[in-house]
Parts: C-alpha cells; sequence; structure tokens
C-alpha cells in the first residue's frame, strides 16, 4: 500500500489556509465568517446589521461622520475581528450616507461653495494615499489606530464643548478658512480617512473648527459633501485591493454583501440625522458626537 494513501491533498504552499497560523489569521482574514453566520442565524444577523446601519446613517447624518465610526465597531462586536473587511464595506456606506445628507444640507444652503472648492481637491488626493498604505498595514494594529483616533476627536471635542461655555463661539471669532489652511485640513482629513475607512468628518469637522474657525453646521455640510466624493473614490480603491489582497472574489462578496444590508438603512437614518443638524441646539449635537466616538474608540482599543 503506497505510504501516501489515505493522506489528506495538501495546500499548494504559495495557498497558506487563512487560518493556519496565528501570522495568516492576521494578514489573510476569513471574510466568509460574516457570511457563514447570515446563513445559520439569517433572520438575527440581518437585524442586526439593518440596525447598525440605521444607527450609523443618523449618527453619520447629524454630525457629519460618514457612519463608518459606529458601523466599524458595531461590526466588531457582532461578526470579531476583521477591520478590512468592515472597512471595505463601511466606506459603501460612507459614500451613501454622506450623499443623503448632502441633499439636506443643500435644501437648507448650508454648503458654501468656496469652501467646498478649497477643501475638496487636497481631500481626494491624500484619501488614495491612505487606502494604499492601509492594504499594507496588518489589521490588529488598524483596528488599534481606529480605536485611539477616535478616542482623541472624542477628548478634543469633549473638551472644546466645555471650554466653549466660557469662550466665544466660533463663529464670533475670526474666520481662517483661507486656501492654505482648507487644503491642508482636507489633506489630513483624506489621509486619515483613507487609513481608517472612516468617512472623515470625525477629523474634518475639529479640524475645520479648530484651525480654520468654521462654525459647526458649515463645518459639517462642507465635510459631508466632500466625502461624497472621497468616500466614492475610496470605497473603489479599497474594495478593489480587499479582492486582490485574497487572491478571489470571497473578499469582495462580503463587502458587497454587508454594504447591500447596511445601506438601506443607513440612508434612512442620514436622511433623518441631517434634517435634526438644522434643528437641535448645537450643545446636543456635539454631546452625540463625543458619546458616539467614546463607545467606539472604547470597543475598538479593547478589541
Amino acid at each position: 500500500m503506497s505510504a501516501d494513501h489515505g493522506r489528506r491533498p495538501q495546500r499548494p504552499a504559495s495557498l497558506p489556509h487563512p487560518n493556519s497560523s496565528p501570522r495568516h489569521r492576521h494578514l489573510v482574514p476569513d471574510p466568509l465568517q460574516p457570511l457563514e453566520l447570515l446563513q445559520s442565524d439569517a433572520l438575527g444577523a440581518v437585524l442586526a446589521i439593518v440596525a447598525i446601519g440605521l444607527l450609523g446613517g443618523l449618527a453619520g447624518g447629524l454630525v457629519g461622520i460618514g457612519g463608518s465610526l459606529l458601523i466599524i465597531p458595531a461590526l466588531t462586536l457582532l461578526f470579531g475581528r476583521d477591520q478590512h473587511l468592515y472597512q471595505a464595506a463601511a466606506m459603501i456606506v460612507n459614500a451613501v450616507v454622506a450623499g443623503t445628507a448632502t441633499i439636506r444640507h443643500a435644501r437648507a444652503k448650508a454648503i458654501r461653495a468656496d469652501l467646498l472648492r478649497r477643501l475638496l481637491p487636497a481631500t481626494v488626493l491624500l484619501v488614495v494615499v491612505g487606502v494604499l498604505l492601509s492594504n499594507r498595514i496588518e489589521q490588529r494594529l488598524l483596528q488599534v489606530l481606529f480605536g485611539a483616533f477616535m478616542l482623541y476627536v472624542a477628548a478634543s471635542e469633549g473638551w472644546s464643548l466645555l471650554a466653549s461655555r466660557h469662550a466665544a463661539a466660533p463663529a464670533s471669532q475670526p474666520r481662517r478658512d483661507g486656501p492654505l489652511a482648507v487644503g491642508a485640513c482636507g489633506a489630513t482629513t483624506g489621509f486619515v480617512s483613507g487609513l481608517l475607512g472612516i468617512g472623515g468628518g470625525g477629523i474634518g469637522v475639529p479640524l475645520l473648527r479648530a484651525f480654520c474657525r468654521v462654525p459647526l453646521r458649515e463645518a459639517i455640510a462642507a465635510v459631508t459633501a466632500t466625502m461624497l466624493v472621497s468616500a466614492s473614490v475610496g470605497a473603489i480603491l479599497k474594495n478593489i485591493a480587499f479582492a486582490q489582497r485574497l487572491g478571489d472574489d470571497r473578499g469582495l462578496s462580503a463587502s458587497l454583501t454587508l454594504a447591500a444590508l447596511l445601506v438601506p438603512a443607513s440612508i434612512a437614518g442620514a436622511w433623518v440625522g441631517a434634517a435634526l443638524t438644522h434643528r437641535l441646539p448645537l450643545p446636543i449635537i456635539r454631546s452625540v458626537f463625543v458619546a458616539v466616538l467614546l463607545l467606539g474608540g472604547g470597543r475598538m482599543l479593547v478589541g
């Protein structure tokens, strides 16, 4: 009898199994895990994903963050770690949320065309750089960077919220929204957005407020309209790179499946959130922003 009789066929050395070692689990995630959960508990998983999309869209429309700052931590809690997959799906949602919210902001005449022209080019250029770099970083490190960034922005905005009780509001201060200042904010926003798979509001809105002294509603509207373009570019690049990373169509299939479940509810949430931006008192909007960042950032760091 042959010594090889009864042995399982070996995978080629060039195609290591995603779960063959801790190293490969990080470098090559298993994008079928969310799809397997959908098959085993379809109704529960679908309802959970739809709820995540609704809340992500609501938060994104309300404070201009695109939704992924809530969606990615929530998907991590539901399915486990798979940062690259969640970023690929969330960036699609970011573009949709931004488009929905932009319509609302345009109807409210809150979008400044001059601010948008200064913000858009650098944001789009640097989002490409950020996406390309993110594809080379191990996913747990991306998750830690994502969580740390969320907590930093929450602390910054929370401090600003407390300090605003004893200081002049940004609208009453001299503005510094020239091309160089706004372009620098756009470049930073684009790079971080592409690197972490976020919409950009989490950094773009605080930057415009702190360094350019743009009023909150104007900052939210301008960053949201910018995200409509930059998030679309980032989503295309991220999903192409994610498919190439695995060498087949599993990653793209999983990303599009998650996005298809998230998008309808996120549109509804973004529509309501963007309308509330122009109706709720500013302290309430900022408090919601800080709360979302704290919850999401803490969850991402804990893993």
